[in-house]
């Protein structure tokens, strides 16, 4: 790790403030700064963004490269290419490094290299009650707990652009992230499939943590414009990714549930000016509900109105309900997933199970109990191989009732002792109380 040079990339557009206090983060690192490079790509700026890099006094070395393209993928794949080191550590200009994030990114990578390394990046609020805010802390928090545990299946939308790192060398080799996203956003997902393809491990480095400054340019409205952003770039996943298409959000708006839904949605093919104007009107709603303390209603209609400007992004691609259909028909069918799945005999014990998916790796799994079937792991698109940490929460969710009853026809499994069974029994009293 002592002689591994970092390239820091930085994106920014119009945040001089935010991107100092990122440059000044990094000064604080524990890595060795003579190995950190640092590469700040200017997009279009014009604030006073490249007259604080030209006075800024870095202590590791600093390039500013300046492009004029409004695409954070142009812009990544930029500073990589202008980079000299063998990592490449890519930060968001509006996150505060904390001193370990660095050397965290590359102890990582010293222990396993050829994996992509996130580092949580929680946003920094400072005691703030509103709504927004605190659904959007509540958001960050879970996502970053969920990605931390052991037992985290990793999907494509786990890949976060924000604080990840990843060989010079293999990002090259898959064409960086996809240009043709522009300004819509998603690119970072779609860079996500690739690497699930390319079998590139997913690694949550948990010691690599910036704080998310993102509220100091973000509210409600950047939120459902970006909503209609993550529809139009859905759809580009979806046309690059055709295997993606029946797990995507699209899929509810091609046969939508409720009657209102079905008329609110023909409305907007043929006279999407009316509906957004129903929109805007209902968002200053949001700010009536919220002063009468009506949380539930106020978090209702939020999740509406965003679903409604993403379907509008939607609309943008696609234009027609007849581009939809086409588009959610044009996947493969069910029968395309099931060729990598094995068959577990539980009753040989969990460890042995354990070891068996370690070494096969499957995207799906047919459990057994003796001669009793007690579940089917189905394979899913756009997520990893399966690993054994993945099967006790199976275990101990999915299939514990059927597991329980085999275990009880046909005695213990094979090393199993009652410890391992309470997770079993402990899942299906809470799902008994909670009926």
């Amino acid at each position: 790790m002592e002689s591994l040079i970092v390239s820091v990339i930085i994106p920014t557009h119009n945040r001089s403030f935010s991107l100092q206090r990122a440059l000044d983060s990094l000064r604080s690192q524990t890595y060795p700064i003579d190995l950190m490079e640092v590469t700040v790509v200017a997009d279009n700026c014009i604030d006073d963004t490249l007259a604080m890099l030209r006075d800024y006094k870095a202590p590791f070395k600093l390039q500013v490269i300046e492009v004029n393209c409004r695409s954070a993928a142009i812009a990544r794949n930029t500073g990589a290419s202008a980079a000299t080191a063998q990592l490449l550590l890519f930060l968001d200009d509006d996150i505060e490094a904390m001193p370990l994030l660095v050397e965290s990114h590359a102890r990582a990578h010293q222990e396993r290299w050829g994996c992509a390394v996130m580092g949580p990046y929680p946003p920094k609020l400072q005691g703030s009650t509103k709504y927004f805010d605190v659904e959007v802390r509540s958001w960050w928090e879970e996502k970053f707990y969920q990605m931390s545990k052991v037992t985290h299946r990793y999907e494509y939308r786990d890949l976060l652009s924000g604080n990840i790192s990843l060989d010079a060398g293999l990002f090259a080799r898959l064409g960086g992230f996809d240009v043709a996203f522009g300004n819509c956003g998603g690119e970072d997902y779609e860079f996500g499939v690739r690497l699930l393809k390319a079998g590139v491990p997913f690694v949550m480095a948990a010691g690599a943590v910036g704080y998310h400054y993102e509220h100091e340019t973000n509210n409600l409205d950047r939120s459902f414009r970006r909503a209609r952003q993550e529809g139009r770039s859905d759809v580009l996943i979806g046309q690059r990714h055709p295997e993606l298409r029946p797990t995507l959000y699209i899929k509810n708006y091609e046969n939508p549930y409720s009657l209102a839904d079905k008329i609110l949605t023909t409305i907007a093919f043929f006279w999407p000016a009316a509906v957004d104007l129903l929109a805007l009107g209902l968002r200053n709603s949001l700010d009536f509900l919220e002063s009468f303390g009506m949380r539930t209603t106020w978090r209702w209609l939020r999740t509406k109105l965003r679903g409604y400007w993403y379907f509008r992004g939607v609309i943008d691609e696609l234009k027609s309900r007849s581009a939809i259909s086409s588009f959610m028909q044009g996947g493969p069918a069910r029968t395309d997933l099931g060729e990598n799945e094995i068959e577990l005999d539980l009753q040989e014990g969990w460890e042995a199970a354990e070891r068996i998916i370690d070494e096969k790796r499957p995207d799906g799994i047919y459990l057994r109990y003796g001669e009793l079937p007690v579940g089917h792991v189905t394979p899913k698109f756009g997520v990893e191989p399966m690993r054994g940490v993945h099967l006790r929460p199976i275990l101990a969710t999915l299939v514990s009732d059927k597991l329980l009853a085999a275990i009880a026809v046909n005695g213990m499994p094979k090393s199993i002792g009652m410890k391992e069974i309470q997770p079993l029994i402990a899942f299906e009293n809470y799902e008994l109380a909670v009926k």
